[in-house]
C-alpha cells in the first residue's frame, strides 16, 4: 500500500511539474520511461516514410537513443574544403535555442543564402528536403549535449565541399581542439 501511495505522489508531482514547464524550451535530456527506439525508423526504405515517422512518432523516441544518431552526420575534418571567401554565420546557443523552440520533428532547419553562398539567416521550414540542406532540430540538440555547450556557445554555418560536393555544414570550434563538423542533411532524423 505505501508503495502504490508514493507511487502516486511521484506521478501528481511530475504531472504538475510538467504543467509548469515553458512549451518553448528545448527539450531536455530525459530517460523517459514510455520512450521507443528507431528499430522502425529504421527499417523503412524511403526518405518520405521516414520523415512521415519522425513526423508521427518523433517526440516519443527515447533522447538517449535519439542524440545518439549525431556522430553518423559527423564530417572528418579531412573531407571538409572551405569555399574560398567563405563567411560563416555566427549564432551562439541561447539564440539558437530560442530559434527553434519546442520543435523535433514539426519543421526543420533551413538556411537563406546570398548570391554567392554565404549563409546569412537560418529560417525553419515545413519538413526535410532532398533538394535542399535542411537539419533537424534534435542533431542540434544532441550536439548541444555533447560539447556541453553553454548559452555563449558559437555555432558556425557555412558553405564549404564536402567530398567535393557543396553542402552547409554546422561547426563548432572547441577551445583547444579541432573543429568539430556536422553535415545533418542527408538523413531526416
Amino acid at each position: 500500500m505505501k508503495r502504490i501511495i508514493g507511487l502516486l505522489v511521484v506521478i501528481l508531482a511530475l504531472h504538475a511539474c510538467k504543467k509548469k514547464m515553458d512549451d518553448t524550451a528545448p527539450r531536455p535530456f530525459v530517460a523517459n520511461p514510455g520512450c521507443i527506439t528507431l528499430e522502425d525508423y529504421d527499417r523503412l526504405t524511403t526518405k518520405e516514410e521516414k520523415v512521415a515517422w519522425l513526423r508521427n512518432s518523433g517526440k516519443l523516441v527515447c533522447d538517449a537513443i535519439l542524440y545518439a544518431r549525431e556522430e553518423e552526420h559527423r564530417v572528418p575534418t579531412e573531407e571538409i574544403t572551405i569555399i574560398p571567401g567563405t563567411i560563416p554565420l555566427e549564432m551562439n546557443w541561447t539564440e539558437f535555442k530560442k530559434f527553434v523552440g519546442a520543435t523535433v520533428y514539426e519543421k526543420y532547419v533551413g538556411f537563406e543564402v546570398d548570391s554567392i553562398g554565404n549563409v546569412t539567416n537560418l529560417r525553419l521550414v515545413p519538413a526535410y528536403s532532398e533538394t535542399e540542406d535542411t537539419y533537424s532540430v534534435p542533431m542540434y540538440r544532441s550536439i548541444g549535449l555533447k560539447y556541453k555547450l553553454q548559452d555563449v556557445s558559437e555555432l558556425e554555418f557555412l558553405r564549404v565541399m564536402v567530398k567535393d560536393v557543396p553542402s552547409i555544414v554546422v561547426r563548432y570550434k572547441e577551445e583547444g581542439k579541432e573543429d568539430v563538423y556536422y553535415n545533418l542533411s542527408s538523413d531526416p532524423i
